[in-house]
């Protein structure tokens, strides 16, 4: 921590390692936290995921080394015995010798082993980060999933680009869940094969599956293809928007007369419920009122200028691998989809908005004081420039978040670009009474928050997710063999 406490009779031992059991020596202290104000218990809070990384990064080496243990010290099989696991008997004992020691499944234990094995290999970059507290053990996970998904040979350069983008451009360290969207658009640049290959052979996997759960519930899951579950979503949340505004103008009357009785309130329904009663209503044929059939409402973004300058009329969708934005395009809510589909879902679109805007300014889009709603365009605008809640870490999207003037319209706001932000309603609450406030650093929507606590974060407008310069012209990976030892225990 960087602030002072005023004695050392605030510290106290939180393990004592020396105990004659685990292969750990030495302390950590901390300081009593009801002694620290908010900022402190913060930094302590933040220290304990230092150490907790470094704990971790520690696990991952030792369990990685069980089972090259166990293949040097493990009696070798009888050559007249059968034999058993694929041949890989040590790597089914040590998924029994974790299983057990550790207190895991032996489904647990053997992703254990595999994460070990390539972290403490062909990722030891990636171990290394979060040994130094760079990164959290959530961040590293992200990064395997999605290396898992290309083919070996990329797994090294995608590693190095994933970890320099752990960071936004203003240096804050995206969540976990921030970090998982931004590196499946890299990957769709890495991918050698085309995506529309890979959708053909990834629809052989799609269904619908049933799974019992308790107090008279299920979970009904689908895996289908991104443009006809993203329909079928946005279509149950229309549904559901639709029924709750509706239910709240019949509770306004019944508040205003005397329909319902006294002491006998009703729970309100929240928008999930609200989405799975849509559902049963559409499948089951109920009697919700106003409900149709759906209309595919989606959005899709496609670069105007790779269309207009770099890609051949006949093909303004197939994006050459080696172009230098992106090769696909976006659909909103999703991410990258194939060209085939793109054109499939434009060709359906009953019209097209076009958007021409100065991206640097954004000021031929304001409208000054002469509104105070933005118009459609405008709108538009922000929901391409903001994609999430602009708010750190969130990822709500855009499609659920309010217009926010950053100078508020009453004390003199512009309705414009450079004075408006995509909230939700959660983070639109706190920066409506004050507890945390943000400003402009540029017209295309770079913004920087300020906590209750004086703290400063950093966000920028969406991220297309180009693969950065200077990855490229990361140093040489060193090998395996010549990764660097073990950093030291941080206390």
């Amino acid at each position: 921590m960087q602030q002072e406490l005023a004695a050392d009779d605030d510290w106290f031992p939180a393990v004592r390692f020396a105990d004659g059991g685990p292969l750990l020596g030495g302390e950590v202290s901390y300081p009593l936290p009801s002694f620290l104000t908010a900022d402190q218990a913060l930094g302590l809070a933040q220290s304990a995921d230092r150490l907790i990384s470094w704990a971790t990064a520690m696990r991952i080496r030792a369990v990685a080394r069980v089972e090259e243990a166990v293949a040097e010290e493990v009696r070798p099989r009888d050559g007249s015995q059968p034999v058993r696991f694929g041949g890989d008997e040590a790597h089914a004992l040590a998924v029994t010798e974790v299983a057990t020691a550790c207190a895991l499944s032996e489904g647990s234990a053997a992703q254990s082993l595999n994460d070990a094995a390539e972290l403490t290999t062909c990722q030891w970059e990636v171990l290394e980060a979060v040994e130094e507290g760079k990164i959290s053990p959530a961040h590293a996970r992200v990064i395997l999933e999605q290396a898992r998904s290309l083919p070996a040979a990329h797994h090294g350069e995608f590693s190095r680009i994933a970890l320099l983008r752990t960071r936004t451009r203003h240096g804050r360290l995206r969540t976990a869940v921030e970090l998982r969207t931004c590196l499946r658009r890299t990957r769709e640049r890495l991918h050698p094969e085309s995506l529309s290959s890979r959708k053909a052979s990834a629809r052989r996997e799609r269904g619908v599956w049933f799974t019992p759960e308790q107090d008279g519930m299920c979970t009904f899951t689908a895996f289908l293809p991104a443009e006809t579950g993203l329909a079928i979503f946005n279509g149950l949340d229309r549904d559901a928007r639709l029924a709750r505004a509706r239910a709240a103008e019949t509770d306004t009357y019944q508040v205003a007369g005397t329909a319902s009785a006294p002491g006998s309130p009703t729970p309100s329904r929240t928008l999930p419920e609200y989405r799975a009663d849509a559902l049963a209503y559409r499948l089951l044929g109920g009697s919700g009122d106003g409900i149709g059939p759906f209309r595919p409402e989606v959005v899709v973004t496609i670069p105007v200028g790779q269309v207009l300058a770099d890609v051949p009329a006949a093909a303004p969708l197939a994006f050459e691998a080696g172009a230098t934005g992106p090769r696909t395009a976006e659909l909103q809510g999703y991410g990258p989809i194939d060209a085939d589909t793109a054109l499939k879902l434009a060709a359906l679109a009953p019209n097209w908005h076009r958007l021409f805007t100065d991206f640097s300014t954004g000021k031929a889009l304001g409208v000054g004081r002469t509104a105070y709603r933005p118009p459609q365009v405008l709108l538009r605008y922000l929901h391409s420039r903001d994609g999430t809640c602009r708010f750190p870490g969130c990822t709500r999207p855009a499609r659920g978040c309010e217009v926010d003037h950053t100078v508020e319209w009453q004390d003199g706001g512009h309705t414009e670009p450079g004075n408006l932000a995509l909230l939700c309603r959660r983070h639109h609450a706190l920066k409506s009474i004050g507890a945390w406030s943000y400003e402009h650093l540029s017209h295309g929507g770079d913004l920087r928050w300020r906590s209750a606590l004086g703290r400063t974060y950093s966000t920028g407008a969406e991220d297309a997710g180009a693969v950065d310069r200077d990855a490229g012209r990361a140093e040489t990976a060193e090998p395996a063999s010549a990764a660097k030892p073990p950093v030291p225990p941080p206390f």
